[in-house]
């Protein structure tokens, strides 16, 4: 175990200890580890989270990526609550992964990408608010998360009180990397072949496999294409690799088509919730052009009308030219920095302003802060 490791085990023990009394009284899933509780929802999903600290201060709701679930955030949720004991911090398996259910086959097999639209997961998390009677929540999602975010903020402003973007854009419509290296192949390549070849063919047969069924090999995959980070904890990886490889194809399918046809360009303008985009440099499926550009765009559109929004870059060298994260922070920044994220959420739930620290890979791949010294843009 190196010293980041060993700094986060100490981190996250740390955060069972303080916050301890608080967790007896509010909940009994403080931890992936630990296990899971569930809810179900007016939506018909049986979702499943983790949370801590007590259950009436104010809320702060976790989002995961495609194909992730709160595991994700795990690292980043135990630095969170370190940082202020007083959140109610709630990290949520969304529809179709980890352990949350998946939409109804009956449905949705013929068509996943009808029932995986953000819609679909804003509406589930209003119905999961609703469950715990959660009156209003901040909202932090990463990558795909990022835009249910986006979703929620825009249809039910009236409960969202902060929204927090990571690796996020402005519209995943026809998105290369989602579209390229994941949906053509191997989801609709390679892995359909194999279910083939094991004679899963019908939709509601494929929609209920797992790229297990489809590729023995699926670590392999995960481990070199998907489930990638060259800072991120190489145990926290392999966990999320585990729970990735059995999320069902038609979590897949459907809600990466949807994705590649959600395009938020000009709605996001019209946010009237406070909003944080953070991004690293070495982003590979949301980059600077077209990805940030377009987000700082509709970022200012909506600060123009009286709504603070600010935009963090994290890192100072660009992706290089092969598309290939080398040297400084990816797409997964809750994998990657989680105790400068936590800094810059909670001083953004406190304050309305993320830190001022700039946050960079340096010598010896350790995250490095310093003072005052970070790239923004917006204010209030």
């Amino acid at each position: 175990m190196n010293l980041a490791q060993n700094a986060l085990a100490t981190l996250a023990l740390s955060t069972l200890a303080t916050v301890a009394c608080a967790q007896e009284a509010s909940s009994d899933c403080p931890s992936v580890d630990i296990g899971k509780c569930f809810t179900d929802l007016s939506t018909g999903i049986r979702m499943a989270y983790v949370e801590t600290g007590p259950k009436d201060g104010p809320a702060l709701i976790l989002l995961h990526g495609l194909t992730g679930s709160a595991r994700s955030w795990a690292d980043t949720m135990a630095a969170i609550q370190q940082k202020d004991p007083s959140l109610h911090v709630i990290a949520v398996d969304q529809r179709g992964h980890g352990a949350a259910s998946m939409p109804d086959p009956n449905v949705c097999a013929a068509d996943p990408k009808a029932c995986f639209t953000p819609k679909h997961f804003a509406d589930d998390l209003i119905a999961f608010m609703d469950a715990k009677g959660l009156e209003k929540a901040a909202v932090a999602g990463s990558s795909m998360g990022s835009l249910i975010a986006q979703e929620l903020a825009l249809t039910h402003p009236e409960r969202v009180t902060a929204t927090i973007l990571l690796g996020s854009t402005a519209a995943s419509k026809d998105n290369p990397i989602l579209s390229y290296y994941l949906l053509d192949d191997p989801v609709h390549g390679a892995w359909a072949e194999g279910l083939q070849a094991k004679g899963i063919t019908s939709p509601e047969a494929i929609y209920n496999a797992t790229p297990q069924d489809a590729d023995p090999n699926i670590q392999t995959w995960l481990s070199e294409v998907w489930v990638v980070s060259l800072f991120a904890d190489p145990a926290l990886l392999q966990a999320v690799s585990n729970e990735t490889a059995q999320v069902k194809m038609g979590t897949w399918i459907g809600a990466t088509e949807a994705l590649l046809a959600y395009d938020n360009s000009g709605h996001l303008g019209d946010l009237k919730v406070p909003t944080l985009a953070l991004w690293g440099t070495q982003d590979t499926v949301f980059p600077l052009k077209p990805d940030q550009e377009m987000l700082q765009e509709a970022l200012a559109s909506a600060r123009g009308q009286g709504t603070p929004t600010y935009w963090k870059q994290y890192g100072v060298e660009p992706l290089p030219d092969n598309g290939l994260q080398v040297g400084d922070f990816g797409h997964n920044l809750q994998w990657e920095a989680p105790v400068p994220l936590a800094d810059d959420i909670v001083a953004f739930l406190k304050t309305g302003e993320p830190t001022r620290d700039a946050v960079r890979i340096g010598k010896g791949s350790k995250v490095e802060v310093t003072p005052d010294a970070a790239m923004i843009v917006g204010g209030k």
